[in-house]
């Protein structure tokens, strides 16, 4: 999958953006940092393709990191960890009684 690399500012207002057409609060939601979205995604998490989700590509693996800590911060669900080397994918998906979690 080829991604539009985006800075900081922009990955977090695009899936502000995003968000805002769903009813929900940040807790309802889930963010994640992968290499391989579609088996980070529709695998392991068990969300549909037409879902509601969306995906960007960061700048740098740090900002992904810095993404991920504001979204943390605002409570969504996530696992964090250490990331391997240009791993810049960020997700965010509304979690319902399919997805996992």
């Amino acid at each position: 999958m080829d991604y539009n690399i985006m800075d900081y500012n922009t990955v977090i207002k695009r899936m502000q953006t995003y968000m805002s057409k769903f009813d929900g609060d940040y807790p309802d939601w889930y963010f994640g940092i992968t290499k391989d979205l579609d088996e980070e995604l529709f695998n392991l998490h068990k969300v549909e393709e037409n879902g509601i989700w969306i995906s960007f590509g960061a700048d740098t693996d740090q900002i992904a990191k810095k993404v991920e800590k504001y979204f943390l911060d605002k409570k969504t669900d996530g696992n964090p960890m250490e990331l391997e080397e240009n791993t810049r994918i960020v997700y965010i998906y509304k979690k319902n009684s399919y997805t996992i979690p």
